[in-house]
């Protein structure tokens, strides 16, 4: 399979361009007029050059030797007769006062240009009088950003160095294509309104190994945002990377942390959901927190990947508890998750549900509906609050090298729930958890489970089914070579003991180990947890074509095989072909109830067929 087209990243979404400028004329701001005594106002002379270099149609580079160079405010304006100017900064930019350019919007203006390198220098925004303004509370200008970029196409910013600004450091708007690598941003951590880079209503912005300190953002990112990509960039002191604040009626808001990356999960989303080529969101390392959030098709294309290396996690019980779900993926053809850790961060619902509480449900960590062609391969989930992977009304889901994991005492944490779906299979997987390792709920069709180790929890369960009349039948389930560790159950087939026009049919479960396993093979067909609403009914779902075959291990309990089938509807069909289940080193027993088949092979406990 070919590789993506299109990367996006959390905040963020890569396509980057870099380029290299050979520059054949040369124009040094000093035969200009520039001095470079950090005295004498040199804005003109770097104008001059820059209209020269501006006005050729070669390549062209504006040289700053060493020095110390004082400039006014100033805007360096294309569109230019070439798109090869390289800016060449050995020296020092030097900022006026806060009094001369507070009230400005940007000190250094570069607008319409295509095809810019500026490499080295260093921009000294002389900031410091202006914070100490703020931060006692007088009458100050907003201040200035040191360097701003508007409009501009196939930037490349190599070694520049910015301190002291007196507000953002460097402000990317509007642009298109845009490398800067080896950036350096230094303020002190009190500096007020410092954001380190500010990006916003640009496309393919690439921002690699840098080290930003300052006193506000390293990174914000403001709305409009596609296809960024950061990487190798140490961040400190400062607020980290941001999904940039919002605007709202001339008032500025901070977004709380967890809705602050929420919302950028989602821009992400609605990006490569509008691609029409094959795109991935990028999800790199560290600890994600996420509020509530839907990630919602259909799409543009067929092949999405999620490709996943640091945690989500989710918020507490208290936010999330009465929803249904945490994560929700809804109507997405051809999407692909790989790898990443879901933390439902459960415990503290399980311990409010075990102290017999008043605590809400619970939400299952992630829920996939109406998909088609869904991958999942390398996923993990731990503590979820209730079921930690549903997959509802999906076509042809695909799950491999799943790791889930909750403790033995965590209530209704199911490790994975199908119902509604068909041509499913699950692969190479692990799952400790509370409850049914797999749960396999009504409407299944086409169910390959192979290669799963379940333990602790209740085992693999078909079931409960019934639980409601008009409910669709499961057939064609295939459990095989599985392992079953200290769980509750094995093998189970499970339904309400009362009227139901469901089945169950064409079901083989073959090649299991059980391991001191409570009740290794289970058909409970008088399922009444309440007993309301059931006792004293039979269950109306007809069970037949069951097959065991090479069922091996040992059982916690003496009866070891136990068929308890509906009076009314008794189980049909059934074949134990090589069993051998035994009890403290002796054969164990088996008990029926209103079920009919037949053996193969040597079974052990004897049947009761």
């Amino acid at each position: 399979m070919a590789p993506p087209k299109t990367t996006f990243v959390v905040h963020t979404l890569l396509v980057f361009i870099l380029f290299t400028t050979l520059a054949k004329a040369a124009y040094n701001v000093l035969d200009f007029g520039a001095k470079a005594d950090g005295q004498t106002d040199s804005a003109k002379a770097f104008l001059a050059a820059w209209s020269a270099a501006c006005s050729s149609t070669s390549p062209a580079t504006v040289h700053v030797p060493s020095g110390r160079f004082l400039l006014n405010r100033v805007a360096f304006q294309g569109p230019c007769k070439n798109s090869k100017i390289n800016f060449r900064m050995f020296g020092t930019l030097v900022a006026p006062s806060y009094t001369v350019i507070g009230t400005s919007n940007q000190w250094i203006l570069f607008n319409q240009v295509d095809g810019l390198s500026i490499n080295g220098g260093i921009l000294d925004g002389q900031g410091t009088r202006l914070w100490a303004c703020k931060l006692a509370g007088k009458n100050c200008p907003l201040g200035a950003a040191s360097i701003v970029f508007t409009k501009s196409k196939n930037l490349l910013i190599n070694g520049l160095t910015s301190i002291n600004s007196e507000l953002a450091h460097m402000v990317i708007n509007g642009c298109e294509g845009v490398t800067m690598q080896n950036i350096k941003i230094s303020a002190t951590d009190v500096s007020p309104n410092t954001d380190g880079i500010h990006v916003q209503m640009s496309n393919n912005i690439a921002i690699t190994q840098s080290t930003i300190k300052t006193g506000d953002d390293c990174i914000s990112i403001g709305p409009g945002m596609v296809n960024l990509w950061i990487e190798g960039v140490i961040c400190g002191p400062g607020h980290g990377i941001s999904q940039s604040s919002l605007q709202c009626g001339g008032l500025r808001r901070k977004i709380r942390r967890k809705d602050r990356l929420t919302k950028a999960f989602q821009a992400a989303w609605a990006v490569v959901c509008r691609s029409t080529k094959p795109a991935t969101i990028r999800v790199p390392r560290g600890r994600f927190l996420l509020n509530r959030i839907a990630f919602k098709g259909p799409c543009k294309n067929t092949k999405i990947n999620f490709r996943i290396y640091g945690t989500l996690v989710a918020p507490s019980y208290n936010v999330i508890g009465t929803a249904n779900q945490w994560i929700w993926f809804y109507k997405v053809e051809g999407l692909s998750i790989y790898g990443g850790v879901l933390d439902g961060q459960g415990t503290n619902l399980y311990a409010c549900k075990l102290a017999r509480k008043r605590c809400p449900g619970g939400a299952a960590s992630v829920m996939f509906f109406g998909m088609k062609n869904l991958l999942i391969s390398g996923l993990t989930s731990i503590n979820s609050e209730l079921a930690h992977i549903v997959i509802n009304y999906c076509n042809g889901v695909r799950m491999s090298s799943i790791k889930i994991t909750a403790p033995d005492e965590s209530p209704n944490t199911d490790g994975i729930h199908f119902q509604m779906s068909k041509g499913i299979t699950i692969t190479k997987s692990n799952i400790k958890t509370g409850d049914d390792c797999i749960s396999i709920g009504p409407g299944m069709v086409n169910l390959w489970v192979e290669g799963v180790f379940c333990g602790p929890g209740h085992g693999i369960s078909i079931g409960s089914l019934g639980k409601v009349v008009d409910e669709p039948g499961v057939q064609n389930i295939t459990v095989r070579s599985v392992t079953f560790s200290g769980t509750q159950n094995g093998l189970r087939i499970k339904t309400w003991g009362r009227h139901s026009k469901g089945f169950v049919k064409g079901v083989v479960f073959e090649h299991a180990v059980m391991q001191n396993v409570r009740y290794p093979v289970v058909i409970d067909q008088n399922y009444c947890p309440t007993m309301k609403n059931c006792p004293g009914q039979h269950s109306g779902i007809k069970i037949s074509d069951v097959r065991y075959n090479n069922i091996r291990g040992t059982s916690a309990t003496e009866v070891a095989v136990k068929f308890d089938c509906s009076q009314r509807n008794p189980c049909r069909g059934i074949v134990l072909q090589d069993v051998k289940l035994t009890y403290k080193n002796k054969p164990a027993l088996s008990s029926c109830k209103h079920a009919v088949g037949k053996v193969k092979g040597v079974v052990s406990p004897p049947s009761c067929l």
